[in-house]
């Protein structure tokens, strides 16, 4: 995961969450995800899935792509049905 792509994550869950995370806590997000601890939500193309994690309380809408196992971004929240 190159520093941009860090930076751009870090931001989008401080953004759409409130979470100000580490580069160590997205990669033990990533982590989590590659090791089963989420739920998948959709498949977006071959390598590129869509993952709901509970961190620190809250679930995040992440979008993580298997080959690299790395997060791309977090989503905005679901709205409450």
């Amino acid at each position: 995961m190159t520093h941009a792509e860090r930076s751009h994550t870090k931001r989008r869950l401080a953004e759409r969450y409130g979470l100000q995370v580490s580069s160590d806590e997205v990669f033990q997000m990533a982590k989590a995800i590659a090791h089963g601890q989420g739920s998948l939500i959709a498949h977006q193309s071959r390598h590129v899935d869509h993952w709901q994690l509970v961190y620190q309380g809250q679930a995040l809408h992440l979008v993580f792509d298997r080959q690299r196992r790395s997060i791309i971004t977090a989503l905005p929240p679901s709205p409450a049905v």
